[in-house]
């Protein structure tokens, strides 16, 4: 039909969005939409619907791999046995020393050993060169050989499948020449691989097994080795499929060059960077010398303990005063307890959040209730049936309609973004911390082994999907995306900041999972700082330009070994790389994912590292030297974990598979569970505003720095179960103005 053709220059963003549009509308609305309109949204959605596919039908390979690898390696020891390798040793050298003695000693006085001395030498030698050759095979080795002994033919069905698929380079690729192979291989059905046959170099590794003499093994071993080389390739960018969003060439991921070089000086304005990299390095550089010097002379001050690594002392934990604690009852006793339904209610009255979701004003009560309940539907563990036993007024049938028009156009994500700034115009909310910090961190949602994208969380023992959240060091939710467990979160954690233009973030608190150095390169040319909390020692070494002596007192936890000149070189690359993920022509996602540890020996790559540590060296320096400033990141992120705890009390059960399984299903459980936690925040914080206000009118004044440690997030007076009643009435003049306006004039 030649849409692909068509719409591949077409932002992915775009498509789904026309896409959803279509099939958000039901199908008698879709006939009367006019041409061309109509005939955009169908090839939108037949191109939304190939590169959905190819994405899951990639990512499930992907897990199958991991899958077969993770299994096979369930069988192998977890290292080598050395005691029993020693002792082994010990009888070998005791067995060349006995018959010496035997053969040679007739006096009985031992001097027969003395001429043999040579040869015991010898033979010594002769024992430690053959345990020399013959080490212990590595347990990635062992794997590999029980993968050859046990996954024969789930490796040969799955490479089956991808030899059919139009997999592509940009140069000749060992994966495509493996595949190429294979392709023929099995066409001629020949299960041994010919002495004589071409084959592409996949890896030290693997040589010895495909190169062994049994060539039906040779040809297993092949296949495996091609299977794990196109996993990594996938992960690097170097092989794709057009024809995807996810897996699309790496040189897609950059703005092209023939619009790069008419719309660079732009872009470069738009991120405030220098288009000389010396005018940015010089500062940073500058900045890495005076941290290191500042480290110096805490450690010299006894503030920090350095050996081999560096030790911190640990923060004395944020015990409550007595204080804080007769405030927040004082707090407590003036704030009446609410049912969910009133409380949504009430901040709706405020925020007309249901007129967002709408786009309109509601035109009855029914209508009212049904936007209600397509958020508790997705927000909560109810299902659409529980929703219509609670709200007797609506059907299930309605629910579930309500549901999929509300996870369409973003709606739930724009009302959670109005709850949001309605909360932070309070005058409270200043006096919980700053306005430009934020954290991410990720929670874990359980749902059933059946959904492919699931994993076991570790913490909880159960099938799990993750949601990496956003929260405000002045309280709130401002992003939530769904992602894979297990998984690195850094792209999630830059795309949460990026993507959201309403809230401007200078530093995010992360936390291990949430950093690696090339995004620390990449959040600071977006235009942000990430702060990650690095928990392993060897991850808070100082790196410094190769020329930087470092001081010697903490010469020990410094490595000079920064390469600047890869950064001065690819140093254009690397902001085209953070324009586009700025400007929406690919994600932070899709970036972290193609420039991680699969990428190593890429130049921009590299560069990107090579900045990353300069950065993260400049970080760590303030963070070692600044008690305040590491105050405020366990504050932050403190905040995070007490969202999610708030939410794990709005979402009690398990994730429904049919929605686990789908991503849009997924992003409007986040969406709404980000609106209900907003919600309860909101409420909360209209409260504790209105006491405070009653309070200063009667000239009884509270510290600031007091009311900053009482959090939004409680929920002892907000009943979040049982038979839900909206009093609908008592909040009609706010949200439905229109309609009872004439009604009361006409009274009157």
């Amino acid at each position: 039909m030649g849409i692909d053709t068509c719409l591949r220059d077409i932002s992915g963003w775009t498509i789904a969005r026309y896409a959803k549009r279509l099939a958000s509308r039901p199908p008698s609305v879709g006939a009367r939409i006019k041409e061309p309109a109509r005939t955009v949204e169908v090839s939108c959605f037949l191109r939304y619907c190939l590169l959905v596919t190819t994405d899951q039908l990639i990512l499930m390979l992907q897990r199958r791999a991991t899958d077969l690898w993770r299994n096979a390696a369930a069988g192998v020891p977890e290292s080598v046995n050395w005691a029993t390798l020693y002792k082994q040793l010990l009888a070998d050298v005791a067995g060349l020393a006995t018959p010496a003695a035997d053969n040679n000693d007739t006096s009985g006085s031992g001097n027969a050993l003395h001429p043999s001395q040579h040869d015991l030498r010898t033979a010594l030698a002769a024992l430690v060169e053959a345990h020399q050759k013959h080490k212990p095979a590595s347990r990635a080795a062992l794997i590999r050989e029980r993968l050859i002994d046990t996954a024969a033919g789930s490796v040969r069905a799955l490479l089956v499948a991808c030899i059919r698929l139009p997999w592509q380079a940009d140069a000749e690729h060992p994966v495509i020449g493996a595949l190429a192979v294979l392709s023929e291989q099995y066409a001629s059905k020949v299960r041994e691989l010919p002495f004589n046959a071409k084959l592409p170099e996949l890896g030290s590794a693997w040589r010895t097994a495909i190169g062994c003499d049994d060539r039906a093994r040779a040809l297993v071993a092949f296949e495996i080795a091609t299977l794990f080389a196109l996993r990594r390739a996938l992960r690097n960018g170097a092989v794709w499929i057009e024809h995807s969003q996810s897996f699309r060439g790496r040189a897609r991921l950059f703005i092209p060059a023939e619009r790069w070089a008419t719309e660079s000086r732009r872009h470069y304005s738009r991120l405030s960077l220098p288009t000389d990299p010396e005018k940015f390095l010089a500062p940073l550089v500058e900045r890495v010398r005076l941290g290191a010097l500042a480290v110096a002379a805490a450690a010299r001050r006894g503030e920090l303990h350095i050996d081999d690594e560096l030790h911190l002392t640990a923060l004395p934990p944020e015990e409550e005063t007595e204080e804080v604690t007769t405030l927040r009852n004082k707090l407590d006793q003036r704030i009446n307890a609410v049912q969910l339904p009133e409380l949504i209610l009430a901040v709706d009255a405020q925020v007309r959040f249901s007129w967002l979701m709408l786009g309109r004003e509601p035109r009855s009560a029914e209508e009212l209730l049904m936007v209600y309940a397509g958020i508790m539907a997705h927000g909560t563990s109810l299902s659409a049936a529980e929703c219509a036993r609670m709200m007797p007024q609506l059907t299930a049938a309605g629910i579930r309609q309500a549901m999929r028009w509300a996870a369409d156009e973003r709606r739930l994500a724009q009302a959670s973004q109005a709850v949001l700034s309605f909360m932070q115009r309070h005058p409270i909310a200043e006096s919980w911390g700053r306005a430009d910090l934020a954290s991410a961190d990720m929670m874990s949602m359980e749902t059933t082994k059946r959904v492919w994208q699931a994993r076991m969380d570790p913490r909880r023992n159960t099938a799990s999907v993750g949601i990496y959240s956003h929260v405000r060091d002045r309280w709130g939710v401002f992003h939530a995306q769904p992602f894979v467990l297990n998984e690195r979160q850094a792209g999630v954690a830059i795309e949460g900041v990026v993507r959201n233009e309403h809230i401007v973030t200078r530093q995010l608190a992360v936390d291990t999972h949430g950093y690696t150095d090339f995004a620390m390169a990449h959040s600071r040319l977006v235009g942000f700082d990430l702060c990650p909390r690095l928990k392993e020692l060897k991850q808070r070494h100082l790196y410094l330009p190769r020329d930087m002596a470092a001081p010697e007192n903490i010469a020990a936890v410094c490595r000079a070994q920064v390469d600047i000149q890869p950064i001065r070189t690819h140093w254009d690359s690397l902001v085209n790389l953070a324009a586009s993920v700025k400007s929406g022509h690919a994600t932070a996602v899709a970036v972290l994912a193609r420039f991680g540890a699969a990428a190593r020996n890429d130049p921009i790559y590299e560069a990107g590292v090579e900045l990353g540590k300069l950065l993260r060296t400049a970080f760590l320096a303030d963070y070692f030297v600044n008690a305040e400033f590491r105050q405020e990141l366990r504050r932050v992120l403190n905040r995070g974990e007490a969202v999610n705890a708030l939410k794990r009390a709005i979402y009690t059960g398990r994730i429904a598979p049919a929605q686990a399984k789908r991503s849009e299903e997924m992003q409007a459980v986040a969406d709404a569970l980000n609106l209900l936690a907003n919600l309860v925040m909101a409420w909360n914080t209209m409260q504790m505003q209105q006491v405070l206000q009653g309070w200063a009118n009667r000239r009884q004044h509270v510290a600031p720095e007091l009311v900053g440690k009482i959090a939004p997030t409680r929920i002892e007076r907000i009943n979040l179960r049982g038979v839900f009643r909206f009093p609908v009435e008592r909040y009609a003049d706010e949200i439905m103005p229109s309609l009872t306006q004439p009604i009361r004039a006409r009274s009157a």
